[in-house]
């Protein structure tokens, strides 16, 4: 009966590892299709983005509205990002 009693906690604790092993391969596989989406997700939005600016590009420049002669762009280039990331799409900047 002693024997029984020890056997009874080991039996336990190997039930509880399968099912951690369990538990843990299934989050390896749910992780590996998030990565999945996260990547396809990713491919979906640059082609997207890259139709942004072709289009943009193709269409010619709204009158101005106001009357207003449009802004030179500086040497730095900081008007004319600033125009097109008033826009959706994509965002402009500089690297140094």
């Amino acid at each position: 009966m002693d024997n029984c009693q020890k056997s009874d906690p080991l039996d336990r604790m190997r039930e509880r590892l399968d099912e951690l092993r369990r538990d843990y391969q299934k989050g390896q596989g749910q992780l590996q299709q998030l990565m999945r989406q996260e990547a396809e997700t990713r491919d979906g939005l640059l082609r997207v983005s890259g139709a942004i600016r072709i289009l943009e590009e193709m269409l010619p420049d709204p009158p101005d509205t106001d009357g207003a002669a449009a802004q030179p762009e500086g040497a730095d280039g900081t008007a004319g990002r600033a125009a097109t990331n008033a826009r959706p799409g994509p965002r402009v900047m500089s690297v140094p």
